[in-house]
């Protein structure tokens, strides 16, 4: 329990150094919207893994998404057959597998991307975001429009979120977009839970309500980061605007057609990001295969990213035998993408405590290759704001360390 409790400590410490001088942290800092932040934080953890009610809700709401998958199977068996999940026309061999993940599990996307633009042509997700948003309002004193970008990212993407707002987005100031930008790097999306609860349902059953609630924490950290790093410019007062952007499709059934398109084309990105990201590791390994044995095993890429990640598995409280496995799945994550650590953490030989620790420091999409993305996306979104591209080297490392108050918190939570 000591080491995730400092851990949390030298995160909160390290979120300071992003405005550049700690002295103003001490002096100039609203440190209400802080430690509010903390103890809402601490609150969150503590209900849904304490208090009945909402460990009953979490568990209700996590086998609910999970549906979504059994839902998709019955599209892709009648699309691709046994290919897609169904019936096998043959008799499978002795340790066979007829699993295909881009067919059996991936199409999650594509319904889950169907059912958000749905939902938010009727208003039914904006106004959830909404509420939530409020919330967030009145903890971290920050624009009512800001908390609801930041409650719609725990159920759609880095970029769909930021829609929510498109006509505010040019005008927006640098501490409001890094809270956008750090968002989109400390959480992950609703359309891939299934997929990665689906990957770890072998070694850990209820990885959904870990999921779900991992993304929960990571929005709230990245919040509290920028109540210390960059807080509010404008005056929260002066916030009369609590309405959300109309839907731009022309009737419902023109957000479905859009929600599925959408879906396809990132079900395809994905499948093609994998064979790529795959076939890469594989060839750079290849290469490392010529050096020398480093302790009696051959150096690969994970390993080379798993040194400099061994620290924050250590603090994160893994366990001493789990930390070298553990340290090389979060390299994975922040070397190639959070996709491909689930994979690696579905096969390693680790206890399950530390499978679930790792679920809250993996959820995201805090790697190299969503830099790219994010800055591509968000500047076709906002072309107007410069500030882009100079806040998301500060968000990337915003929503690091937002990814390690979330992952230590759980952690200490745990070990009570």
């Amino acid at each position: 329990m000591l080491r995730p409790i400092i851990g949390y400590s030298l995160f909160l410490t390290a979120s300071a150094f992003l405005c550049g001088n700690f002295r103003d942290i001490l002096q100039k800092r609203n440190w209400r919207p802080i430690v509010f932040g903390i103890l809402f934080q601490v609150l969150v953890v503590f209900a849904f893994t304490n208090l009945p009610a909402c460990v009953s809700a979490i568990e209700w709401v996590a086998n609910g998404v999970m549906k979504l998958k059994d839902a998709t199977i019955e599209g892709t068996k009648f699309c691709f057959g046994y290919i897609g999940g169904g019936d096998l026309p043959f008799n499978l061999k002795e340790n066979g597998s007829a699993f295909v993940f881009a067919f059996q599990v991936l199409p999650t996307i594509i319904l889950v991307s169907a059912l958000s633009a749905m939902l938010t042509y009727l208003k039914i997700l904006p106004i959830l975001a909404k509420i939530i948003g409020y919330v967030f309002r009145v903890v971290f004193n920050v624009k009512s429009y800001i908390g609801m970008v930041a409650a719609a990212k725990i159920f759609i993407g880095q970029l769909e979120a930021p829609l929510l707002i498109k006509s505010k987005l040019n005008t927006l100031p640098k501490s409001e977009m890094f809270v956008v930008l750090a968002l989109a790097f400390a959480t992950a999306s609703a359309s891939v839970m299934p997929i990665y609860a689906t990957v770890l349902a072998p070694v850990c059953p209820d990885a959904m309500k870990h999921i779900i609630i991992s993304s929960v924490l990571g929005v709230i950290s990245v919040l509290i980061v920028a109540a210390i790093a960059m807080p509010s410019e404008s005056n929260i007062a002066e916030d009369i605007s609590d309405t959300f952007e109309a839907s731009e499709h022309k009737g419902f059934m023109g957000a479905l057609s859009k929600g599925l398109s959408d879906g396809l084309f990132v079900w395809w990105c994905i499948v093609g990001s994998l064979i790529g990201t795959i076939a890469l590791i594989a060839l750079f390994n290849y290469v490392l295969e010529s050096f020398p044995n480093v302790a009696g095993a051959p150096i690969t890429l994970q390993r080379i990213f798993g040194v400099f990640m061994y620290p924050f598995a250590w603090l994160m409280g893994i366990q001493p035998q789990d930390l070298s496995a553990i340290s090389q799945i979060l390299g994975t994550k922040m070397a190639i993408n959070e996709t491909v650590a689930f994979f690696d953490l579905a096969k390693a030989a680790v206890s399950q405590e530390s499978v679930v620790k790792t679920i809250y420091a993996i959820n995201n999409f805090g790697n190299f290759s969503a830099i790219g993305i994010t800055i591509g996306g968000m500047s076709a979104l906002a072309p107007g704001n410069k500030s882009i591209a100079e806040l998301v080297g500060k968000a990337f490392i915003g929503g690091f360390l937002a990814t390690g108050l979330s992952a230590t918190l759980a952690s200490i939570f745990f070990a009570i």
